[in-house]
């Protein structure tokens, strides 16, 4: 997760998040790094990016930071200027669950806070829109853009349970006929 600094304009706006977006899509893959999913709140960041060990995961964030940092300031017409609040937070994702629930509450984040609430698409500030692990019904329509992430090497997403549009991150609520155990079993 990624804070700004308190008093900076909000980043969920459209023109914002196309200087986001482009940050993105350039910053998505460096030797050794991957920008997987995020998503994009009023004053911070969700990213879940794969890195091969620590120090190209530091120097990926990193480089990411700086770009949509010096990116950021020119949009806003900022000389100079703190644009995070203060350093990343990381999480190691080594189980398969971990990572199913880590996607889902990322993707899902703006209903969290209350940002997007529409039960039949993607949050359009989030990667959603390129996801293709999403349990509906009717085709998603897909962005013709290059996808501002890239897929993971490491964990196969297919093997994954689909995600619902309208699931709110938090406790799983199991209310279809699915058993926790099923979807465990499923996982292992």
């Amino acid at each position: 997760m990624l804070r700004i600094q308190r008093g900076l304009p909000w980043l969920r706006t459209p023109k914002t998040y196309r200087v986001l977006e482009r940050c993105f899509r350039n910053g998505k893959a460096k030797s050794g790094f991957r920008l997987i999913e995020y998503s994009v709140q009023q004053d911070h960041l969700h990213l879940v990016v794969e890195a091969d060990d620590r120090r190209r995961l530091s120097r990926g964030v990193q480089g990411l930071m700086i770009r949509i940092a010096k990116s950021l300031n020119r949009f806003w017409r900022r000389r100079v200027g703190r644009v995070f609040a203060d350093r990343y937070f990381a999480l190691a994702l080594v189980k398969r669950m971990q990572l199913w629930r880590t996607l889902r509450y990322v993707l899902n984040n703006g209903r969290k806070h209350g940002a997007w609430s529409a039960k039949d698409r993607p949050d359009p500030y989030s990667s959603g829109r390129w996801f293709l692990r999403w349990c509906t019904l009717d085709p998603l329509r897909r962005p013709l853009r290059i996808p501002a992430v890239e897929r993971p090497h490491t964990f196969e997403l297919l093997a994954l349970p689909a995600i619902a549009l309208d699931d709110l991150p938090g406790p799983r609520h199991y209310d279809d006929g699915e058993s926790l155990e099923s979807l465990l079993n499923a996982l292992a």
